[in-house]
């Protein structure tokens, strides 16, 4: 356990028994539901309910007050069409009598207890347990686990959306504007759940034990690939030829393919998305002809979205699927940095530290392949270097094919025997990697080949110096739980005007977090959140807030919530799509991940005072990463305050200032003025 974790409370009610008991107990309940028949049967109940689900040491009240609602409508359903048998006062088609009475009281009563039961149980035994609870049911294991991981997927789908529509304007106050506001909730959510269970598609089947194949060779020829009869070819003509053991670095622009070869050859196409003509034989097997999990357990594919990846309930459990043993799962998270981590449910990872185990599962696998899309974008420092080496003990045990694509090529530049580059879904020579990694070649893939500030003074200028405005935005002594997890412990920081301040730290340290209170999508339980004017934020992973199904709509969103003049939302529209080069009709869905980040920056830039954007260079090559710069210069400019999450030295070398962020608490703060570094005082 991490000092940021602060483990769940048991409790004095339900949470002291162990899973199975609960389970038994709530079941027991539902029973007693259809037998009792007298008051104080149903009171007793009631009292039962109350009294476990005020034992729990987390108590949801707003599900609790459905409870009384409940059994108040089944009191006046049932009194009002009470038994025409019993006399009474009758009315139309309604009857009131004594007897109907006492029928709804009792049927409220024990439905009342029966839900605040239900409720206790539920707060007191997370989704790791109830599957615990259940595993006793082999037939149904594979069942349930799919299950409960869905309810994990559509809660954090609808946890991001309803933070999105808060930071984008809509306000969830009110009865009223909670209904309203299931309106573009449920819209976007609908093809959320497609899309993920696509995806949960995947994560189950290539976590099925199967025996690899010793052969790592890949084999490409006359490849055509698209993601629909109504889309282009993203892939025309790849042929390629890979040998066992070798080190292959790919390489393109933003949108030139990558991802599409490494889903192709991971599986995922066509048997989750898309499809493809030509031929591809992976570990001596042609991908289309074997199962995902025959195929997945020779050649491991690792998404560039880490969650979509994962299919275990808690760290251990994810591991365990992939790892030979107990010994080497833990060995794996160990050198991935996720040792304490065994029982830690994997929602509450933070985008690190899910890559982290996603990585982990994967090197702790016995695959022969490994094809890795942007590994090392959401890893901090600490966790690169503990990738690289993991990799380097990988190969070391055994020979392995590794074919990789990320832009943190300097990593990657001693390992490589060869370099491919993709460009308009077409696949150039391959090249040695001292040819490769020069000048030229890395201008015209856009990646970044000088260092530090100098690549960033190329990529939008440098930032400006002149002095700075007013407080705009502060944390004073911000604390923030979540879901019985303390994840800040007094959290102090402010954003001036004209600032550009970046908030760097550890994965899981509590950064995103902090800075989602500060937007105002999450309430801390102590200290203060002070901001002049609105904030906008900009999600690490841009896909999981897009509310529309089309550029136009997602960019017009924004100014219809705050109620722009109708000339200036279309102004703010034609401005949007001017700057980010997309069709207005085209479906975020449908976009590449880099283009979603980019629609959303432009889309939230809503006349902020400041804006905060979490790893905004991730997916992005040097041409996007340079437009993304020239924009926060522009804002600053313009008086804003802009706050930028990252792991990234280059962004934090041009930054006023830099917030280190561990642990839930500001560790250290440096003055780009006089590189000055100072200690927040406790």
């Amino acid at each position: 356990m991490t000092p940021t974790e602060r483990r769940r409370g048991k409790g004095l009610g339900l949470g002291l028994f162990p899973p199975e008991l609960r389970l038994a107990v709530v079941f027991a309940a539902g029973v007693l539901f259809i037998f009792i028949n007298t008051r104080p049967a149903a009171l007793l109940l009631l009292l039962v309910g109350l009294s476990l689900f005020l034992a729990n040491d987390t108590r949801d009240w707003k599900l609790a007050a459905s409870a009384p609602l409940s059994a108040g409508l089944m009191l006046f359903y049932n009194t009002i069409l009470s038994p025409a048998s019993a006399g009474g006062y009758r009315w139309w088609i309604f009857t009131v009598n004594a007897a109907g009475f006492e029928r709804g009281l009792v049927t409220g009563l024990r439905l009342a207890g029966v839900m605040l039961l239900s409720f206790a149980w539920l707060g007191s035994t997370p989704l790791p347990e109830i599957y615990r609870s259940l595993a006793w049911f082999k037939p149904g294991e594979t069942w349930t686990l799919g299950i409960l991981r869905g309810v994990q997927i559509i809660k954090r789908e609808v946890v991001a959306l309803t933070q999105s529509l808060l930071i984008r304007g809509l306000r969830w106050d009110s009865v009223i504007a909670n209904i309203r506001n299931l309106v573009p909730l449920g819209v976007a959510i609908i093809p959320r759940i497609i899309d993920n269970a696509q995806k949960a598609t995947f994560a189950s089947q290539s976590h099925r034990r199967s025996a690899p194949k010793e052969d790592g060779t890949i084999a490409v020829s006359d490849l055509y690939v698209r993601y629909g009869a109504d889309f282009p070819d993203v892939l025309q003509g790849i042929n390629l030829a890979v040998p066992s053991g070798e080190f292959l670095y790919l390489a393109g622009k933003s949108a030139a393919g990558k991802t599409t070869l490494l889903r192709t050859l991971g599986g995922v196409i066509p048997r989750v998305m898309g499809e493809f003509r030509g031929r591809v034989v992976v570990s001596g097997m042609a991908t289309h002809e074997v199962p995902l999990a025959v195929l997945t357990a020779s050649a491991r594919y690792v998404a560039p979205d880490p969650f979509a990846s994962i299919h275990g309930l808690t760290v251990g459990q994810e591991i365990s699927f992939l790892a030979p043993d107990e010994s080497a799962a833990h060995e794996a998270l160990g050198v991935m940095g996720l040792a304490d981590l065994w029982n830690r449910e994997t929602t509450k990872l933070s985008g690190g530290q899910q890559v982290r185990l996603v990585l982990a599962g994967a090197l702790a696998s016995e695959a022969r392949i490994f094809l890795l899309d942007a590994p090392m974008q959401e890893l901090d420092p600490e966790g690169r270097v503990a990738f690289m080496e993991a990799l380097a003990i990988l190969r070391s045990r055994r020979p392995c094919t590794i074919v990789v694509a990320d832009p943190f090529w300097r990593d990657l530049a001693s390992y490589t025997n060869r370099v491919i580059v993709l460009e308009g879904g077409r696949l150039l020579a391959p090249l040695a990697p001292p040819d490769f990694f020069a000048e030229t070649w890395l201008a015209r893939c856009h990646l970044q080949s000088r260092e530090g500030a100098a690549a960033l003074e190329t990529a939008g200028g440098s930032i400006p110096d002149g002095p700075l405005g007013e407080v705009v935005a502060t944390l004073e002594g911000v604390h923030v739980a979540l879901e019985g997890t303390q994840i800040l412990h007094g959290v102090d920081f402010a954003a001036r005007q004209g600032e550009l301040v970046a908030v760097m730290g550890p994965n899981g340290s509590g950064k995103t977090t902090a800075m989602l209170t500060l937007a105002g999508a999450i309430k801390p339980h102590k200290g203060a959140v002070r901001t002049r004017g609105r904030v906008g934020y900009v999600f690490q992973h841009a896909q999981l807030q897009t509310v529309a199904m089309t550029v136009e709509e997602e960019l017009v969103f924004g100014p219809r919530v705050l109620r722009w003049p109708e000339p200036a939302a279309k102004a703010f529209v034609m401005e949007g799509v001017a700057w980010t080069g997309l069709g207005r009709d085209t479906s975020p869905i449908d976009l590449h991940p880099a283009d979603v980040r980019m629609l959303m920056i432009a889309a939230c830039n809503t006349d902020l005072s400041t804006l905060i954007l979490d790893e905004p260079t991730i997916g992005l090559d040097g041409a996007g990463i340079e437009k993304v710069m020239q924009l926060v210069k522009e804002l600053l400019l313009h008086g804003k305050a802009v706050v930028i999450i990252t792991h990234d030295q280059e962004i934090a070398g041009q930054a006023h200032r830099v917030v280190t962020i561990r642990d839930g608490l500001v560790e250290r703060v440096r003055e780009r003025s006089n590189s000055q570094e100072f200690l927040p005082a406790r």
